[in-house]
C-alpha cells in the first residue's frame, strides 16, 4: 500500500518530461535551463564557422564601437577580464580580430576586426539570429516581445546595481 501511495505522489509532482513540478515553479531553475538551451542552439548554429556566442558578441561590439580596448568590450557585455582575454585570444588565432597599440593610450591595445572578421560577421550574425528565432519559436510575437522586455528590465536593473557598488 505504501508503494502505491508514493507512486501516485510521484506522478502528481512530475511533468511529462520527468521534471519535478516543484523545480518548474522555481524561476532560477527555469532561467538556467532556458539559458543552457539557448546557448546550445547558438553554439550549434555558429559551429560551422568555428565560433561561439561569446565570439559573436565580442565581434558585434567591435563592429559597432570600432577599435576598442578589451576592457571596454568587457564593460559593454559584462564579461570578466580573464574570459575577455581568452575570447580575444581565440578570435586572434582565427585571424578574426587583431590587437594594435591604442592611438589614445600607449599602455593599452585596441582590438580591431580583421578583413576576415568583417567578412564573416554578417553570416555569423545571421546564424545567431536564426538560433534565437528557433529558440523562441514556441512563443508568439507578443510573448517574445514581453519576454524581451522583462529580461531587459531585470538585466539593466541588476547590472546597474552592480555598477553602483563599484
Amino acid at each position: 500500500m505504501l508503494l502505491k501511495k508514493n507512486e501516485k505522489r510521484t506522478a502528481e509532482t512530475t511533468s511529462p518530461l520527468g521534471l519535478l513540478e516543484s523545480l518548474l515553479a522555481r524561476m532560477f531553475f527555469l532561467l538556467k535551463k532556458a539559458t543552457l538551451k539557448a546557448q546550445e542552439f547558438s553554439e550549434e548554429n555558429l559551429a560551422p564557422l568555428g565560433l561561439t556566442g561569446r565570439h559573436l558578441g565580442v565581434m558585434l561590439v567591435i563592429e559597432e564601437k570600432g577599435s576598442i580596448s578589451q576592457q571596454e568590450i568587457g564593460k559593454c557585455i559584462q564579461m570578466d577580464r580573464t574570459t575577455m582575454v581568452q575570447v580575444i585570444d581565440e578570435l586572434e588565432k582565427m585571424n578574426l580580430v587583431e590587437r594594435k597599440e591604442s592611438p589614445t593610450d600607449r599602455r593599452a591595445y585596441a582590438v580591431y576586426l580583421t578583413a576576415k572578421g568583417k567578412a564573416i560577421l554578417p553570416k555569423a550574425d545571421q546564424l545567431g539570429w536564426a538560433a534565437e528565432k528557433r529558440f523562441l519559436a514556441h512563443l508568439d510575437a507578443k510573448e517574445q516581445k514581453e519576454l524581451a522586455r522583462l529580461l531587459k528590465k531585470l538585466v539593466v536593473a541588476h547590472y546597474s546595481e552592480s555598477r553602483a557598488k563599484e
